[in-house]
């Protein structure tokens, strides 16, 4: 067991050790793949987290926000309270409790910051009669977060990694 316990500690600091030339180079590996797909406008982000206004964050897994060209696919849980009063079924929230469509983008907008290594795309789409804006901040690690605000609900935001679609 001490053996394995060493071994592993071998491993861990070998590669804590990388030199800086190396973790420069895997930066800006990754900063060239998601300047490529994100300037491209195919790329779909395999989401890990999710943070509602009124709460806190919650680990998730098998959702995505796909960008391809000028088409969006979302399959997003949604966590929040809607503005405007209704008479809905039970069944009818639950129906709510998730962003799950496929649209047309609006007004696509890609802004590269290089000081914050960092790009920040802004557009905007329509689901079930409500305009979604969608903000997301990409970093030069491949991290997005997306930050959701519907015109009738709560704002949510969203964590995970961008992917070459």
């Amino acid at each position: 067991m001490k053996k394995l316990l060493l071994l592993f500690v071998a491993a861990l600091l070998m590669a804590a050790c990388a030199t800086p030339e190396e973790r420069a180079a895997r930066q800006a590996e990754n900063l060239r793949m998601v300047k490529e797909c994100v300037g491209s406008q195919k790329y779909r982000i395999n989401i890990r987290s999710v943070t509602p206004m009124r709460s806190t964050s919650h680990m998730v897994s098998g959702r995505w926000l796909i960008v391809d060209g000028d088409k969006v696919n979302c399959y997003l849980p949604y966590i929040g309270r809607e503005d405007i009063p209704h008479f809905k079924s039970h069944a009818e929230l639950r129906q709510d409790a998730k962003i799950e469509f496929k649209g047309d983008i609006e007004n696509y907008f890609l802004n590269y910051l290089p000081k914050k290594k960092c790009g920040v795309v802004t557009f905007f789409s329509e689901y079930g009669g409500e305009k979604l804006d969608f903000s997301i901040t990409i970093d030069n690690t491949g991290t997005a977060k997306i930050h959701l605000t519907p015109e009738k609900r709560d704002y949510i935001d969203y964590e995970g990694t961008v992917t070459a679609y």
